[in-house]
């Protein structure tokens, strides 16, 4: 999983030639690694907070909103589906000039800072009308033109907020140790969001409308307090990016230029298909294999309290492995643990259920946190080579890869499960469709997992690559 880094003197003024052990965009150099350097916690905590309210958005988004809006509001399946659809197409396609915009522009204040203190309170007010819609505030435009509004803020802070961590953490274990809190707090902030409408159900006092209501008063709440947190506490003193070129086919460049770069982007559209057909099949899988639809919604709150709890293990394992080594163990582990699903499967079988979605959570939050740190990395690369930050453009183009893959892994498990005659809505369905629904739900997830890792095979950039390579840019 590791490659060697160059070895040899050079030529100061000259560049060497590639050999099979250098990844071919980047030049060898021999610079002594620099020092590790620690961010004080209070800056990782204030800088992770934002995250809290952040990634808690997007859970009421694809879960808790479409069926809102198309029972409570009645727009209807068809009409919420192409709403969200349209929403999310162009969210993906205005991701990278966001981080290009985000690369290139800088204020007196900084360079991140400023972008988060004015999207925060656009993502409030798209927040307010979304989540607490007034008496006739349910058309398909209304729905259409505040999600829209509402992606394009929570882009521009998303791309902010994680390039700012690659500027704070240099080294290559400190990222690590970033991006780690930052999935934690994450986690965090989506198992809260997740509890507020299960509690409400359990005393029996909310209906739809103050179910989603709580979940919009939380990021209300959250938001402003995060973002001072961050815009007091955070240093911001990057240089601006003069000679960042805003140019989309430095996109196409940027992709087929650059080895590390595709490997990372490979490797989180994967993750996102495989994790993306796990969450749109969890239900049916509750529902109709394991016979346990009252309890569904409690066992995946289970999966997202896995997941935080272990963050910090593959935190310390990326330390004494190497990051790209330490996800590909995380997938690993999280094929076995989906074939721990057709091991226990049977109706009734509530603990098998709750066992294996425990474990299989413990793997949730590796590859967010690992792949935002390997993008950091692989923008000093970019940086070395072309003399170009651009970080926001990388980070940009990770949340596109993510948000397609999660997009098309509805539609990849939803034609399987119509291949095999699966029907959900159907009084009863053939042992062979329920069977068929159990394996989609371990194989299909498991095949995308070996993707990633096989995009990880043999990546270019270890701890000493990165080393050198942040000896020679502080070097500059």
């Amino acid at each position: 999983m590791r490659c060697p880094a160059a070895t040899g003197h050079r030529d100061p003024g000259r560049r060497e030639p590639v050999t099979s052990q250098q990844n071919e965009e980047s030049p060898a150099v021999q610079t002594p690694a620099p020092e590790e350097k620690r961010l004080p916690l209070g800056t990782v905590v204030s800088y992770s907070s934002l995250n809290l309210p952040a990634a808690a958005l997007g859970l009421p988004i694809t879960v808790y909103l479409p069926p809102f809006y198309a029972q409570e509001a009645g727009l209807g399946l068809a009409t919420v589906g192409l709403v969200f659809t349209l929403a999310r197409l162009w969210d993906v396609v205005t991701d990278p000039v966001m981080g290009m915009v985000v690369d290139r522009f800088s204020t007196r204040w900084g360079r991140y800072r400023h972008w988060i203190v004015g999207a925060a309170p656009v993502l409030m007010l798209a927040t307010w009308f979304l989540y607490l819609p007034g008496p006739g505030q349910h058309g398909a435009g209304y729905l259409l033109g505040w999600l829209i509004v509402l992606y394009a803020a929570y882009t521009v802070i998303a791309i902010a907020h994680q390039s700012w961590g690659a500027e704070l953490a240099h080294s290559y274990h400190e990222r690590s140790r970033l991006y780690g809190w930052r999935e934690l707090v994450g986690i965090g902030g989506m198992t809260i969001v997740l509890a507020l409408p299960a509690l409400m159900e359990s005393t029996g006092s909310g209906d739809a409308y103050s179910k989603i209501g709580s979940m919009g008063w939380y990021l209300l709440i959250l938001l402003p307090v995060t973002t001072w947190l961050i815009v007091t506490r955070v240093p911001d003193d990057v240089p601006a990016a003069r000679g960042t070129t805003m140019d989309m086919r430095a996109v196409f460049r940027a992709i087929s230029t650059n080895a590390a770069l595709r490997r990372c982007l490979v490797a989180d559209f994967s993750c996102a298909l495989a994790t993306g057909v796990t969450g749109s099949t969890y239900i049916f899988l509750a529902v109709w294999v394991f016979e346990v639809p009252s309890h569904a919604s409690l066992i995946l709150l289970v999966y997202f309290m896995a997941g935080l709890a272990i963050v910090p293990l593959w935190m310390r394992l990326s330390y004494r492995y190497g990051k790209h080594t330490t996800l590909a163990m995380a997938l690993l582990y999280a094929s076995v643990m989906l074939l721990g699903f057709i091991l226990v499967a049977g109706p009734g079988n509530l603990t098998g259920l709750f066992i294996v979605t425990l474990a299989y959570g413990c793997a949730f939050g590796a590859a967010p946190m690992i792949l935002r740190a390997l993008i950091a990395d692989v923008a000093d690369m970019d940086e070395l080579i072309t003399g170009q930050k651009r970080a926001g453009l990388f980070f940009a183009l990770l949340t596109s890869t993510n948000k397609v893959g999660g997009a098309l892994s509805v539609s990849v498990s939803y034609l399987v499960l119509g291949w095999i005659g699966f029907d959900p809505s159907a009084e009863t369905n053939s042992a062979g469709a329920i069977s068929g629904l159990l394996y989609t739900f371990a194989f299909l997830p498991s095949a995308f997992f070996a993707l990633a890792m096989f995009a990880l095979w043999r990546y270019p950039l270890d701890k000493t690559r990165h080393d050198q390579i942040r000896a020679e840019l502080d070097a500059r």
